[in-house]
């Protein structure tokens, strides 16, 4: 333990004398052996509590760091081929793997103080579905008790528990109304409403209920729970549709300041760029509570945390390019945000199943098809049609398309689907008058072409579990029996895919990191 505070402390001093490749290079090759070593610690076998948050902390600090090394690298490139020094760019990238280096220590302490004693986790340490398991899971036991003697067997300790879990569901839900659109916002605030009602009553008159009065009002705010995640499921795949479709705002907010644009539209820029901001953290923190990849998870709290640290300087550096030195730290600001924002894009694609997605969308096209004529103007529906550059860029990623490229009606109707909704896109963009009949009929083919696309999905998922059932009947009668015993409660969740592959070993995501940073050394 002494020999990796030691070594962590080399680290430090390293950075803090970092001034070229040379410096940046001795820094790689000691931070690579304090890796090894730190990987070595860490427990070989999966932990839970306390333990477990220390040991995601330590990944994002190492993802952290490395981006923050290729970032210096490309600075120092920069410099070396003519410009001036970057100093502020130097500073920013160098600070930040500082605060990675403090955090790692803290939390290599704190790993070694719990292999002696575990501290339960807060219930604001939790997630919004790690919440939601507690309490649907404590619920679900108030009705599985039968014996009329076991009604004293949950006691006020317990009962308090559930209280503060709802409690903090509603926090994370209320979290994300914040930044969700209007009307999911009044949706969801309502729901919650509902649920904290439900939560009262239940905790007002737990003590006079007998077994079957408890056992009615557990399955009322079990059902008030299930309406929260649900809802939540949906507007967040609305959320995406309307803040990950679009990614030129940055560009547009570094020119509008560089230019000098009227005061009103550059402060609705830097809202729109805030308001953007927000939304993708919303959009990180569910995710992160809904996959179980733990490089996945990595992967969406790192970008996060490059696009928070950027949130607080990059402003600032778009306004003042009055130097050589300023605009390349405004253009490595800026490519360092569209390389974050595109990687989280990808991952957050990878997780989202491909079947919701595309019936989010259904439902956002046949709200706008329908009021077309009445409620929507022309620059709405292009931005309907806009929204499908999502679905588009979803099956980009070879995870999403490869079944269907493999099946002969998916990869029609994905070629199908590319060209209609280019065709719309473009008859809603062309300055010239069109006829409405004619860009209502093109969102109609748009709304067919996508509704058999998800029935080919469903087939091919469908097919996927028979080969999978079909597998398993292969084993031996042993496991089938223990197969046959599970009775936890699944739910089913519209955000993650199920076809994604699951990196579950903690030292394969550290053994990733290492080589990445062997590979710069």
């Amino acid at each position: 333990m002494d020999k990796l505070f030691l070594q962590l402390n080399v680290c430090t001093d390293l950075m803090e004398k970092f001034t070229n490749i040379e410096s940046l290079n001795r820094f790689c090759a000691t931070f690579h052996k304090f890796a090894s070593e730190l990987k070595n610690f860490l427990p070989k076998t999966e932990v839970d509590g306390y333990s477990k948050i220390h040991i995601e902390t330590i990944y994002l600090c190492f993802t952290q760091i490395i981006t923050c090394i290729m970032q210096l690298e490309r600075t120092i490139n920069i410099e070396e081929s003519g410009g001036s020094p970057l100093l502020a760019t130097r500073t920013h990238f160098r600070d930040r793997i500082e605060w990675c280096l403090r955090r790692l220590q803290a939390s290599i302490y704190q790993l070694n103080e719990e292999a002696i004693a575990s501290t339960p986790v807060k219930l604001e340490d939790l997630s919004f579905v790690e919440l939601l398991d507690l309490a649907l899971d404590k619920l679900e036991s108030y009705s599985d008790i039968v014996d009329t003697e076991q009604d004293d067997i949950f006691d006020a300790e317990e009962h308090l528990q559930l209280v503060g879990q709802v409690n903090h569901i509603v926090r994370h839900a209320l979290a994300f109304a914040n930044v969700a659109l209007d009307s999911d916002k009044k949706a969801l605030t309502a729901i919650c409403e509902t649920v904290l009602d439900e939560c009262v009553a239940f905790e007002k008159n737990f003590d006079n209920y007998n077994r079957n009065e408890r056992k009615l009002e557990a399955l009322s705010l079990q059902r008030a729970l299930y309406s929260v995640e649900t809802y939540l499921n949906e507007a967040l795949l609305r959320l995406i549709f309307n803040s990950l479709g679009e990614t030129t705002y940055i560009s547009e907010l570094k020119n509008a300041l560089q230019q000098s644009e009227s005061s009103a539209d550059v402060e609705k820029l830097i809202c729109d760029f805030d308001i953007n901001v927000d939304c993708i953290q919303q959009i990180g923190v569910f995710a992160i509570a809904f996959t179980q990849d733990v490089k996945t998870k990595t992967i969406i709290r790192s970008c996060l945390a490059s696009l928070e640290s950027l949130d607080a300087c990059i402003v600032p550096a778009f306004k003042f390019q009055a130097t050589t030195s300023a605009l390349y730290h405004a253009d490595i600001l800026e490519n360092h945000f569209k390389e974050e924002l595109l990687m989280f894009r990808n991952v957050v694609h990878e997780i989202i199943d491909s079947r919701a997605l595309i019936s989010n969308f259904l439902d956002i096209l046949d709200e706008s098809i329908d009021n077309a004529a009445t409620l929507y103007p022309k620059g709405y529906l292009l931005k309907v049609s806009q929204m499908g550059n999502v679905l588009f860029e979803h099956f980009q990623l070879k995870v999403n398309y490869q079944e269907l490229i493999e099946d002969v009606e998916g990869k029609r109707l994905h070629q199908d689907f590319i060209a209609i909704l280019r065709e719309c896109q473009a008859v809603l963009e062309i300055s010239i008058q069109v006829d409405l009949k004619r860009i209502i009929k093109r969102l109609k083919i748009l709304y067919s072409v996508l509704a058999k696309l998800r029935d080919v999905c469903d087939r091919l998922v469908y097919q996927r579990s028979v080969c999978k059932t079909e597998k398993s009947m292969t084993t031996s009668t042993q496991l089938r029996n223990a197969s046959q015993s599970f009775t936890n409660r699944v739910r089913e969740n519209t955000f993650v895919n199920k076809s994604s592959t699951s990196l579950n070993h903690e030292s394969d995501l550290l053994s990733f990191h290492l080589t990445e940073i062997l590979r710069i050394t």
